[in-house]
């Protein structure tokens, strides 16, 4: 068998060799630390994390266990036989979460471990460090080449398909490759990653989980299992978004261990080095005669992280926004349309972008958790966003154009109605008295044309699925830059796919549940595509598929 590492290029191991060693905080004793549980699972240390990683998924030993002494109402019972050393399959997220706290805390009524130690599920983030991505183990910025490394490589490298015994992967639909492993195999059987973790890619789908842990109906699985074959499936950024709730044969989880006290003291010794360097550069900066020192001052705040927003326009030289039917360009450069004639209500011309919602985030130093893998260019849409965080937006970007005075005191942004999105569709006196009843009211309209026995969407009219639409055709294999296809008579793009967006209603009779919009990068099926088609998440929900555009309302005229 070849290390996985094997097959990378000199370039590609340069790479990881300087990540791995940047994030080598921990001291020479280190291995002297590592983590065994009760259960006898091995805990790995992960250059750019803070916690340890089990060396191999939860087997079917450790879950049995678990459901001995916990009495879990847990009865799920794969199509194939397994040794107590393969994974366990059949687990959703609840289980998982169950199984981590349940371990948590038999082994500190034990004694095994203190009040500061526990076992929990990997964040994305930290398994992104664990598979080796430039992402998950650099705290600075990535360059254009380690972010398209990210993209394309696999855990065991750049090589595709893989070589045969490479990891537990669809043994016969990948064209010339065996493992020899029909479903699952014994956990390491396959060869292991650098730092010691088995089975980073194949065997089962890992369950992954935010530290900012809110209720929502889907959940993030990650490296791929003993079903799948496709190549975009089994790259080591892909995220597999899946309803919380799902027990498949193919899907299985591994914990993390997280001591706190370890991770404050490796928090502190980050923050030490970074302040040093900054000290260093800034010193040589000054002494070297070819900067002033308002170039160190603009490197300090770059370096911590508050330097000026690069590529907006000035605030002085904008006009305020006037309900006198003309258009308005915002503080992030956001362009805003009169939703009707003279209206008070003006519709951004895109969905929110990733650098616009960036900026946000850096403001208000908040972490974008959901981020999809694929989400590369600023002028993306944000995607990954939630109902609640899209209203959180908007409440920071109407104080910040208050404080502008480029909107009135008594102006905001807000998320669109689900009346204002018919009209900004297109979709003029719609039938019904909510949301629900005007679901489906309106059988002939299309974002991109009124003609349902002519719905197919022309050509760069809406960023769809269009490999599942005969005849449809999209250079886009997920998100498209907001401004990329033609705009619709009022001026607005990709009303109709892209992402599918928010609108500030609830959903008729589910008060935690608001009103979804439009098309997405994702569909394709003719009756969801409708102009007057709806659907309802809760709040708090996130999805890959799922953005927003901003209102201004300038109040009555």
């Amino acid at each position: 068998m070849r290390s996985p590492l094997s097959s990378l290029p000199v370039l590609t191991i340069c790479l990881l060799a300087c990540s791995i060693a940047a994030g080598q905080n921990a001291p020479q004793s280190e291995a002297a630390t590592q983590h065994t549980s009760s259960l006898g699972a091995k805990f790995i240390s992960i250059p750019g994390t803070t916690v340890q990683f089990a060396a191999w998924e939860t087997r079917l030993s450790e879950w049995n266990e678990f459901l001995r002494h916990k009495k879990y109402p847990w009865t799920y019972q794969p199509h194939f036989e397994q040794s107590p050393e393969h994974p366990v399959v059949g687990v959703n997220l609840q289980d998982a979460v169950a199984f981590c706290n349940w371990l948590t805390e038999t082994e500190r009524e034990k004694r095994l471990i203190d009040g500061t130690q526990s076992y929990r599920l990997p964040t994305p983030e930290e398994w992104d460090a664990a598979v080796g991505l430039a992402r998950g183990r650099k705290k600075n910025s990535l360059t254009a080449e380690e972010r398209l490394l990210d993209d394309r490589i696999y855990p065991w490298g750049e090589d595709w398909p893989p070589s045969s015994k490479t990891a537990n992967l669809a043994d016969g639909e990948i064209p010339g490759y065996k493992d020899g492993y029909t479903y699952t195999a014994p956990v390491g059987s396959f060869p292991p990653s650098a730092e010691g973790l088995f089975d980073l890619s194949g065997n089962v789908w890992e369950w992954t989980q935010p530290l900012e842990v809110r209720a929502q109906p889907n959940g993030v699985l990650r490296g791929g299992s003993w079903a799948y074959f496709r190549s975009e499936c089994l790259t080591s950024a892909y995220q597999y978004v899946a309803p919380a709730d799902l027990r498949a044969p193919t899907i299985g989880f591994r914990c993390v261990f997280e001591d706190k006290r370890r991770t404050a003291s490796l928090l502190a010794a980050s923050d030490a080095e970074k302040k040093q360097a900054l000290e260093e550069r800034m010193k040589a900066m000054t002494e070297s005669r070819k900067v002033d020192a308002s170039a160190v001052e603009a490197l300090r705040k770059k370096m911590q992280g508050k330097g000026d927003d690069e590529g907006l326009p000035d605030p002085a030289s904008l006009k305020p926004a006037v309900a006198d039917g003309s258009t308005f360009l915002n503080a992030l450069g956001m362009k805003f349309v009169p939703l009707q004639e003279k209206s008070p209500v003006l519709v951004c011309t895109t969905e929110t972008s990733v650098q616009n919602y960036e900026n946000w985030m850096r403001a208000t130093n908040r972490v974008w958790s959901q981020k999809p893998s694929f989400l590369l260019g600023g002028n993306h849409p944000a995607a990954g966003v939630s109902w609640e965080d899209a209203t959180a937006f908007c409440a920071w970007l109407t104080e910040k154009d208050r404080a502008s005075k480029l909107i009135p005191a008594t102006a905001s942004y807000r998320l669109p109605r689900d009346t204002e999105w018919s009209l900004a569709a297109g979709l003029k006196n719609e039938q019904g008295s909510d949301p629900a009843k005007r679901h489906l009211s309106d059988k002939t309209h299309y974002p991109w044309t009124p003609k349902a026995d002519d719905w197919k969407p022309p050509a760069l009219t809406a960023n769809l699925d269009a490999s599942k639409i005969p005849g449809a055709n999209d250079p886009y294999s997920y998100t498209a830059p907001v401004d990329s296809a033609r705009a619709n008579p009022l001026g607005l793009y990709e009303i109709g796919g892209n992402v599918s967006e928010w609108c500030e209603d609830a959903w008729p009779g589910a008060a935690e549940e608001r009103v979804i919009r439009g098309g997405n990068w994702l569909s394709h099926d003719k009756d969801a595509l409708l102009t007057s088609a709806r659907s309802h998440a809760l709040k708090s929900a996130a999805r890959a598929d799922l953005g927003f555009r901003c209102v201004l309302d300038l109040g009555t005229p």
